[in-house]
């Protein structure tokens, strides 16, 4: 990785961390705090961030891993049992800037695509997240996901198999616009 500032990287990336981790059903306040926690390991270890290829990726990565840990810690704390990465909620809130489009319109928007990606599974959820807003590959989205590359490409495949079956070209007109 080249050499860059620590606040240009954060300013880059905090807006997509912070959406990223809100997703994952977690509180504003503890994915503030692991984004911090993560800029304040990546800050203390500059070989580390020479050796990063995908910033924006190991920012994911490491965000997702803060999270659990800070979780898991809570729920250990409080005495229930450990989250499962694999079972967490991966929630999305379309949102839609007022510019684009007048209030009827976008609201019309807004309900079809949260009616579409309703009908999917939280783990479907995500892979579309990673896969279509992020533009993450399938070795990238696997790794984050913790699943083999060929089951990433099966989760993506069922999830929009599954959208194309009930809104059909409707689908394409959202994800690829």
């Amino acid at each position: 990785m080249r050499k860059e500032n620590i606040a240009s990287i954060y300013n880059r990336y905090v807006d997509d961390l912070y959406t990223y981790g809100l997703y994952l059903g977690f509180e504003k306040e503890v994915v503030m705090d692991a984004i911090h926690d993560v800029f304040c390991k990546f800050a203390s270890c500059e070989k580390r961030a020479e050796d990063v290829l995908n910033i924006k990726f190991y920012l994911f990565k490491s965000l997702k891993n803060r999270i659990y840990d800070i979780y898991k810690a809570q729920k250990k704390y409080i005495g229930l049992s450990t989250i499962d990465a694999q079972d967490a909620p991966f929630n999305i809130q379309v949102t839609i800037e007022d510019r684009l489009i007048d209030k009827e319109e976008q609201q019309q928007i807004k309900d079809q695509l949260s009616e579409m990606l309703d009908s999917l599974t939280e783990r479907q959820r995500e892979v579309v997240y990673l896969r279509y807003v992020q533009e993450y590959d399938y070795a990238q989205i696997s790794e984050l996901l913790n699943i083999s590359i060929h089951g990433c490409r099966k989760l993506l495949s069922k999830a929009m198999q599954n959208l194309r079956e009930k809104y059909g070209a409707l689908v394409f007109l959202f994800l690829f616009s």
